[in-house]
């Protein structure tokens, strides 16, 4: 007899704060998420880098679609304070979908890196104050862990 763990849906999953993380998602698991994380009392956002191909482009996309307020300095370091701070938009975690980053990190890959680097040190901030934070690229990301879940 074969036995094979079940994925949690979406709901059960955005609540495990200590499973959250950088992960490459399939399109079906970024929309379980993200039609789930309201309802758990998730600020969600789906941010489309198509247009991103390097620091500034990326910066800029970041803003508008984390709804940063005027004062974002639009470098690495304010992206980290912004990210690890997000006191103007406060919920009860939060979960950033990007979809194409591929287009940056074939773009940039430095830049790319650095992205990456950022995400990571924020979902630590965050674990260390008990809140999730969930970063998912929407696509192939082999060098991310995969996430799925029941959809």
């Amino acid at each position: 007899m074969k036995i094979t763990a079940q994925l949690p849906d979406a709901a059960q999953l955005l609540r495990k704060r200590e499973c959250a993380g950088v992960y490459q998602a399939a399109d079906e698991t970024a929309s379980a998420l993200f039609q789930a994380g309201p309802a758990a009392g998730f600020n969600v956002y789906r941010i489309d880098l198509a247009h991103a191909h390097d620091a500034e482009s990326l910066h800029r996309t970041l803003a508008k679609g984390l709804h940063f307020p005027d004062w974002y300095g639009a470098n690495w370091d304010a992206l980290a304070d912004s990210l690890a701070d997000m006191s103007w938009n406060e919920a009860d975690g939060y979960l950033l979908i990007l979809q194409r980053a591929e287009i940056l990190q074939a773009a940039d890959p430095a830049c790319f890196e650095a992205l990456l680097d950022v995400l990571k040190d924020t979902v630590m901030a965050w674990q260390a104050q008990k809140m999730p934070f969930w970063s998912l690229l929407v696509g192939q990301h082999p060098e991310l862990p995969q996430l799925g879940v029941r959809t």
